[in-house]
């Protein structure tokens, strides 16, 4: 058979774009080539029964063997087929179902031999193909070799010598481009250990693969599992041997094969004379010299835990930092094999310092959560701004410079800052990952437990460790304690908003199908989701963006929201489908407990708390302006008038600060009466109003909470939506609107951002925040004219709906207005509330923001400060890691393009253009007030543009006072000592637990 000589080596590499895939289809069953022609997606059952197929087979994803020529020739596997061909490479061959999960995106049964690094790393998917090829090489650890289970015995299918080839050509290729030593540090460090390429050193992570394997095989192995994966140490060895002695003597050699690799993981073998060879070696670089030397002082033979543990991490971090200073790509790659040893050489120091953290003073428990964090640091897990705050932290905290004594309040503050490093490690690999995942999680279950099993496997399980004990003593002291089903934790719990709420817990809701989430449910989301319909309570995954839409809509309805982390989620699952209790303190104090009669008194007095209501003022209302507004007119006083606060707001910024704010033009609800709701109803009977006010009386006629009433009211809102949608707009109405849009924004018709804009959310107590449609960088006016539908339709949809009409006491006035406001091609855009939303402090402002368009609000990772007014002091919370960023289209829409993976977001001058906002904000804007009155901090949303400040929006920042006043709550933050009266002696060993 002879093809395409390109197509040929490409494919005999194994990592095939999707587009080459046409000529191998063309043999394709007829079911299979059809589907991969462009006809209806297959189900994901079908392509897992595939999967579960290959596993079986005895050629897994492979048809047949065959040799694979330079010159594009495919010949059958005789000795030297290729040797007249300019050489070859042999391997197995895709069946048709590989080709077809290939093109559809899955890229398994990868093969290395032969790869071309440049064609592969150069392809605009080359980030998920690699994600994916690395996950591929994780299953096939933990999952007894996945779908080349029974492959790997097929002679010729796979060649190691092949393979180990690719695998080093790839990574050699990898560590010479900037991307990959600076910002996908990360990803390029989950190919050291996973990709073939010479180095065959066991891992800490293959132990724990090798351990999984047998856990799901044996499930009386799980207990020694859990052992290995939780708090492993070198006996873990004599433990699995004491194990396979219990079995049959047929059945004990993977378990002995565990054992030896434990054994070899643990074994005694200092890295001191390695170190020292390879600095005799490495004469032109004097300065690495002097730093392995420095390492293999404190790796010696006799070299004991806390000095060996410091030597390792310092030259993690070392190697790391000074990567670039190496010109040699070989080099670099031994450099960066030495890491997995030095990572290696950490985990068993590590493991020996496990027994004694408890017996450690403060002091030194903070030295080793600093010398974790630098072998964080050096595996990629932190980028450089995140280590240098983590490293600032601890040595405020435990500098010999300093008093050895802090206050309570001082300790717990440090505390809770070091805890959020896991979640900056688990986002960091989300960063790299998650998409990956979620694409072989389809077709593959077990994919889901990648991210979990590299974050155990780290570094940062034993700063997990250390930081468990030390939060544990100052929760003790300052009488804080966490409950998780009836046992109290010292860390795992991070408070977003207070609040008290039962539901059925749902562990693993199905994400492609929110609309079905129930509004009795406390759900465990994986990350910040931005359509989230109403739920009684939220707890997630990662840390999560505390600015996003949704939690600012949780926070002002009082939800209470938490995130968890990793290591107790696995013990969330096991109470699936039970009723709990979620309750969450004003300080962070959290309880999660199973439902009981207890509960029933709690929540029976607290039905007398007021919950928010939506109340606009109609006497205000102007429904008889209808005429286009151009923003220039708007001031915020027309807010609820004529037009939402989205326009009116801005266009008093524009008055302030008219560099600042783009032009715009508003709809206003007097249009929207007169287009929609003033039409006839089709059915007979007086307007589409009247028609709305009846059902509204009818439906308060049912019985409240009644599956009829529920049933009834989403028949109507359905038809409700339907009604608006699907509405013709009057010619007078065009004609106006062309004629408008051309005076706001001249003849070159530029993109607008089309903004739903209604008198039913920033209200006093109400913030609604995203619950209505924006359609981004619309362009044309025909295009125009098809979103003004979408958009005033979007307050009638399921999930807005659902979030607004149980707290509204007059339901049938809502009213949409719309602003079209021109479009900015923003670098960065973000949320910034002028106050500390942590602390309450008005002296700080809260900030986050992503690259691109739309950052933050739609629940991105995005970096998190926070920023003093009167200092300027920036304070880091979390480091941006949304794998993309958003631009938008010339030709209308949004573009999707790669982040820049860059440690820092905002500038400093950009920073300091924030700080002077938010200073002169409350001088010259009216006053922003809560439902009674007060004076409430601001909620912007901002953007940069080549350095410029741009707004887009303003509204207030609210809070629910009800959740926080809530009694149970209230006895919870009464469990809390006298903080102010504690010292904390530094150079003392931790009270232990009563």
């Amino acid at each position: 058979m002879r093809i395409h000589r390109d197509y040929g080596r490409r494919l005999s590499l194994a990592l095939l774009a999707p587009w080459l895939l046409s000529p191998l289809l063309q043999a394709a069953p007829a079911e299979i080539a059809g589907e991969a022609a462009g006809g209806e997606a297959a189900p994901a059952a079908r392509y897992q029964a595939w999967i579960e197929a290959m596993k079986s087979s005895p050629r897994g994803p492979f048809r047949r063997v065959r040799w694979f020529c330079q010159d594009g020739e495919i010949l059958p596997p005789e000795p030297f087929a290729c040797r007249d061909h300019g050489g070859g490479f042999q391997h197995g061959e895709w069946t048709e179902q590989t080709l077809v999960l290939r093109e559809r995106g899955y890229f398994i049964a990868n093969i290395l031999a032969g790869i071309d690094p440049a064609t592969f790393l150069d392809a605009d998917h080359a980030m998920d193909a690699y994600g994916q090829l690395i996950i591929e090489k994780y299953l096939v650890n933990v999952d007894d070799g996945w779908i080349l289970r029974r492959a790997r015995t097929v002679r010729g299918a796979i060649q190691a010598e092949d393979e180990n080839a690719g695998g080093r050509e790839l990574l050699l290729a990898m560590v010479q481009r900037p991307e990959w030593i600076g910002p996908r540090f990360l990803a390029l460090r989950a190919g050291l250990r996973l990709l073939p390429h010479g180095s065959d050193s066991t891992t800490v992570q293959q132990v724990r693969e090798q351990a999984v394997v047998l856990a799901e095989r044996d499930p009386g192995f799980s207990g020694l599992r859990a052992k290995i994966h939780g708090a492993p140490d070198g006996g873990d060895a004599t433990r699995v041997r004491d194990y396979a002695a219990g079995r049959a003597a047929s059945e004990r050699a993977p378990y002995l094969a565990l054992a030896d690799a434990i054994d070899e993981l643990y074994r005694a073998e200092p890295l001191a004379g390695e170190l020292e060879s390879l600095a005799a070696k490495y004469t032109a670089a004097p300065w690495l010299q002097e730093r392995l030397r420095i390492a293999a002082a404190g790796l010696g033979p006799d070299s004991p835990a806390d000095t060996r543990l410091t030597a390792s991490a310092s030259l993690l971090a070392d190697l790391r930092t000074h990567l670039e200073r190496v010109h040699s790509p070989w080099v670099r790659l031994e450099l960066l094999d030495l890491g997995v040893d030095l990572e290696r050489e950490f985990f068993r120091a590590a493991a020996d310092l496990g027994p004694r953290v408890e017996e450690a003073t403060r002091r030194q428990q903070l030295h080793w959560l600093a010398q974790a964090g630098n072998a964080a640091y050096g595996t990629g897990l932190l980028n450089t701004r995140l280590q240098a705050a983590l490293q600032e932290a601890i040595a405020a905290g435990h500098d010999s410079g300093r008093s050895l004594t802090m206050s309570l309040e001082e300790y717990r503050d440090l505390l809770r800052y070091l805890a959020r490093a896991p979640g900056w490690g688990n986002q960091a690999l989300r960063m790299q990952f998650q998409g990956s995942v979620v694409t072989l999680t389809g077709i593959e279950p077990r994919a889901a437990q990648f991210l979990p099993d590299q974050l155990r496997g780290s570094p940062l399980l034993f700063y997990s460790r250390v930081l468990d004990s030390l939060a544990r003593d100052g929760n003790r002291l300052a009488g804080v304690r966490h409950r998780l089903f009836g046992r109290e934790i010292g860390v795992g719990f991070n408070a977003l908003n207070p609040g008290l709420a039962q539901g059925i817990l749902h562990t693993s809701p199905d994400l492609d199908d929110l609309g079905n989430l129930d509004p009795d449910g406390i759900y465990l989301l994986p990350e910040t989701v931005a359509d989230l319909p109403p739920v009684a309570g939220i707890l997630t995954g990662g840390e999560g963006n505390p600015l996003s839409h949704i939690q600012l809509l949780a926070r002002n309805l009082g939800i209470p929201n938490v995130t968890v982390d990793e290591t107790l989620q696995r013990e969330l699952v096991r109470y699936e489908g039970n009723r709990v209790v979620l309750a969450v303190s004003d300080s962070g104090l959290v309880e999660l407990s199973l439902w009981d009669e207890q509960w029933s008194e709690v929540f029976a007095s607290n039905r007398g708390v007021t919950s928010v209501r939506i109340e606009p003022d109609l006497d205000k209302l102007d429904l008889e302006v209808r005429r286009f507004l151009p923003l220039a007119e708007l001031r915020a006083e027309d807010s609820g008038r004529v037009v939402g606060p989205k326009a009116a707001k801005l266009g008093e910024l524009r008055a302030l600060f008219p560099q600042q704010v783009s032009r715009g033009l508003a709809i206003p609800f007097g249009l929207f009466y007169q287009e929609v709701l003033a039409r006839p109803y089709p059915g007979g009977g007086g307007s589409i109003f009247a028609w709305m006010q009846a059902n509204y009386a009818r439906l308060a006629q049912l019985p409240a909470g009644s599956a009829t009433r529920a049933e009834a009211t989403e028949r109507f809102r359905a038809e409700l939506y339907d009604l608006v949608v699907t509405s013709e707009m009057s010619p007078a109405f065009r004609d106006m609107l062309r004629q408008a849009y051309t005076r706001a924004f001249g003849e070159d018709s530029p993109g607008v951002f089309v903004r739903s804009d209604t008198n039913v959310e920033d209200l006093p107590g109400f913030t609604g925040a995203g619950l209505n449609l924006t359609l981004p960088n619309v362009v044309g006016f025909d295009n125009l004219l098809r979103s003004i539908h979408r958009v005033w339709a979007s307050p009638f949809s399921a999930r807005a709906f659902a979030w607004r009409q149980a707290h509204m006491s007059q339901p049938e006035h809502v009213y949409t207005s719309i602003l079209l406001l021109e479009s900015v091609a923003s670098d960065k855009s973000g949320v910034m509330v002028t106050q500390d939303i942590d602390s309450g402090r008005h002296d700080v402002i809260s900030v986050a923001v992503n690259e691109g368009l739309g950052g933050a609000v739609d629940g991105q990772a995005a970096e998190s400060l926070r920023v003093s007014l009167q200092t300027g002091a920036v304070k880091v919370l979390a480091t941006a890691t949304a794998p993309w960023r958003r631009v938008p289209d010339p030709r209308g829409g949004i573009l999707q393009l790669p982040a820049s993976g860059s440690d820092t977001v905002l500038q400093p001058h950009e920073i300091d253009t924030l700080v002077e906002f938010a200073r002169v904000l409350p001088q010259r804007f009216p006053a922003i007030t809560d439902e009674q009155g007060h004076p409430a901090p601001a909620d912007v949303e901002f953007g940069f543009e080549g350095g410029e400040l741009r707004l887009f929006q303003l509204r207030p920042f609210l809070e629910s006072r009800q959740a926080q006043g809530i009694a149970y709550l209230q006895g919870m933050e009464a469990r809390l000592a006298d903080i102010d009266a504690v010292t904390v002696a530094l150079d003392e060993v931790p009270v232990a637990a009563p």
